[in-house]
């Protein structure tokens, strides 16, 4: 019995979505006006065994859009609450001119806040209650893989 050429197997042309690339890379921009959730965030999303996670952070709405203006991100981290208000006019913003995935991190998950989230253009939800490296990767893939980010709209 001969063993076939690993080389002559052919496979399906589909066959490369079914196995990633061992570690992608994001790199995100992440919003939160508190310093320690964000340092949080940060360790949080280190050490994943999918991803390797490259984070900049600032506590602005106005921050954000002067960065996004000056920097490719693959995704944004939007915490819910900025400072006094919510984060839904910045998230509408940068689904209409940037066409960028996502993801929602909050406090306060409630119904009410995630439906606010998806109505106004998030690709992903991500409570800070429940933070962990599987957690923020399983977040980040799915927004980086839902129609917004394959559509850009």
């Amino acid at each position: 019995m001969t063993t076939p050429d690993a080389s002559a197997v052919e496979f399906p042309s589909d066959y490369e979505n079914f196995v990633p690339p061992l570690l992608e890379t994001a790199t995100i921009l992440l919003v939160d006006d508190d310093v320690e959730d964000a340092e949080l965030v940060r360790r949080a999303a280190t050490g994943g065994n999918q991803m390797d996670l490259s984070i900049v952070h600032c506590t602005s709405s106005a921050d954000a859009l002067d960065i996004l203006r000056r920097q490719k991100f693959d995704l944004v981290m939007i915490d819910y609450w900025l400072g006094f208000e919510t984060s839904v006019q910045l998230i509408k913003t940068i689904h209409d001119e940037y066409a960028l995935p996502i993801v929602l991190l909050t406090g306060f998950d409630t119904p009410d806040v995630r439906r606010c989230g998806f109505r106004a253009g998030i690709a992903g939800f991500l409570a800070k209650d429940s933070l962990s490296v599987h957690g923020i990767e399983s977040a980040v893939l799915g927004a980086l893989n839902s129609p917004v980010a394959r559509t850009g709209q």
